[in-house]
């Protein structure tokens, strides 16, 4: 399947297996790979700042979290909504979404979800109640669903060589990682130096101009649909969505309700029930009609991968809810400088993603994962003991540089490993699978880090750093744990170049040793 780690050497490169390829792959051309250079370089453009944008609408917002609760004199519990409804839809609609890109073209499902995210946040940049930005926010991550599956499809499209194809998904994977860090920055700037409505307005400035000029801009074949039986699995849609919803309402709640309540145990035990539904659900269909084919799971390596993404976001996020908390109460920090504190996270984001994929991509990615997360993990010990302002630069500073770095490597490996093990077929649905993790992933993290910030901080109350340190302890595991089961489970495959029908005869093998 593509598992391997090198664009040059044949021991490792990233590529897409011809056993993945359906047999009548000329049906799946959606951008024709004859499309002149500069239309698909355009298509790599864009699909890139989608996933930026979708990114951004996360880190400027927890930015401007305080300043909104200000500004609408709303209690900050209540405020936090804003950026919880966004990744609530998020998650739970990009199944939907990846199925239906794997069922219908993904151009006009692309630009329709660009202009939600657009027109929305316009919309929501002029209001005044807390309840009706609340509400849009929520349409935004439908929205932001939308576009990602039909924009990893439309680029493997573009790009059919599995060089250009490795490259072109690193970029495409190097965006989300960018535009998380800095929209921290970014975020503060504009909070600072304008309001948090001019967070909506750029997000709108961007998406809606953008999705205006995809219309024309991005090339397109006539979509063949393949003459099978492919149908929508509503069903399943209906159940996993109201899974993933209940399920991130239920740990967005428990860190300031606590845990043992009505409130928080009953969506968490239906979501648990409503999944393992869904999974009993899928093993009763086709291929062809299930939301996530059971076979999808028996690919080498997708289950390991997915597991990835639920903790790469540790990383990310952690650091950054627990500081957005502390630095102001502490230090007094606004918002412009806390995001400039958290610009060093940003640069080297920046330097790994677009600057230095191919060299990380030439290494196996077993290595890559396994020491990336090794690293992120451990060095998190840095935050640990970063108890006063003069620690920034001694452990802060190193400890943003060095986190941020791993984990960039992981997620960039990590993702476009996923999106190469895939059917062509089933890219939307693979894609799905891996963002939405992520999206839970975050979820779970912050739920578990933000429990263990409120627990200390009853008895160790800010400003001491006893509850910072606390929680960045989870992080440290999450990392831990996660090597370990990378550098157990994760199975590297022989080159699908090594030989015609090299590829079909390992799955085939693999296919009976299931049966």
């Amino acid at each position: 399947m593509g598992l391997q780690g090198s664009l040059d050497s044949p021991e490792h490169t990233i590529v897409q297996d011809d056993s993945t390829t359906p047999k009548h792959a000329e049906e799946f051309h959606i951008i024709s790979p004859n499309a002149s250079p500069l239309r698909r370089a355009f298509v790599l453009v864009i699909v890139c700042l989608a996933l930026f944008i979708d990114s951004f609408n996360t880190g400027g917002m927890i930015i401007g979290l305080n300043d909104i609760a200000r500004d609408l004199n709303k209690d900050p519990d209540s405020v936090q909504w804003v950026l919880t409804a966004f990744n609530l839809t998020f998650g739970s609609f990009l199944l939907l979404s990846g199925r239906m890109t794997d069922l219908y073209h993904p151009k006009p499902i692309f630009i329709t979800g660009f202009f939600i995210v657009g027109i929305f946040g316009l919309i929501a940049g002029f209001m005044h109640n807390i309840i009706a930005i609340i509400i849009l926010r929520a349409v935004q991550g439908i929205g932001a669903s939308m576009t990602i599956p039909s924009a990893i499809s439309m680029l493997t499209s573009a790009y059919t060589d599995p060089e250009s194809r490795g490259i072109a998904l690193t970029f495409f994977a190097s965006a989300g990682t960018l535009g998380i860090c800095l929209g921290f920055v970014l975020g503060g700037v504009i909070v600072k130096f304008a309001s948090w409505r001019w967070v909506f307005w750029a997000i709108a400035s961007a998406s809606i101009p953008t999705a205006l000029v995809s219309i024309w801009l991005i090339p397109v074949d006539t979509l063949k649909v393949p003459k099978s039986n492919k149908k929508m699995d509503f069903p399943g849609v209906f159940i996993m969505t109201s899974a993933i919803i209940l399920l991130i309402f239920a740990l967005s709640d428990a860190p300031k309700i606590g845990w043992v309540t009505a409130r928080v145990l009953t969506p968490l035990i239906l979501s648990i029930l409503m999944i393992c539904v869904f999974f009993w659900w899928q093993t009763k269909l086709s291929d062809d009609h299930a939301l996530i084919p059971v076979d999808m799971w028996w690919i080498k390596n997708f289950l390991i991968l997915i597991l990835v993404s639920l903790g790469n976001q540790a990383y990310f996020i952690g650091p950054v809810v627990l500081y957005s908390v502390f630095w102001p109460v502490a230090y007094e920090w606004s918002p412009l400088t806390i995001g400039l504190h958290f610009l060093p996270a940003g640069i080297i984001s920046g330097i790994i993603c677009i600057f230095l994929p191919r060299f990380f991509l030439r290494l196996p990615p077993k290595l890559c994962l396994v020491g990336g997360q090794l690293i992120a993990g451990l060095l998190v010990i840095f935050f640990v003991f970063a108890d006063t302002r003069e620690k920034y630069w001694s452990l802060v500073f190193p400890g943003f540089v060095l986190v941020t770095a791993a984990s960039s490597v992981v997620y960039l490996v990590s993702n476009v490993s996923v999106i190469t093990s895939v059917p062509i077929d089933k890219i939307g649905v693979g894609s799905a699978v891996f963002n939405a993790a992520q999206q839970v992933g975050s979820a779970v993290n912050v739920a578990i880090l933000t429990t263990l910030f409120v627990e200390s901080e009853k008895k160790r109350p800010l400003p001491g750093y006893d509850s910072v340190s606390s929680a960045m302890w989870w992080i440290v595991a999450v990392g831990s744990a996660e090597a370990i089961g990378c550098l157990v489970f994760f199975k590297p495959r022989k080159n699908s170049l090594e030989g015609a029908g090299a590829p079909e005869a390992e799955e085939e093998k693999e296919r009976e040793e299931r049966a």
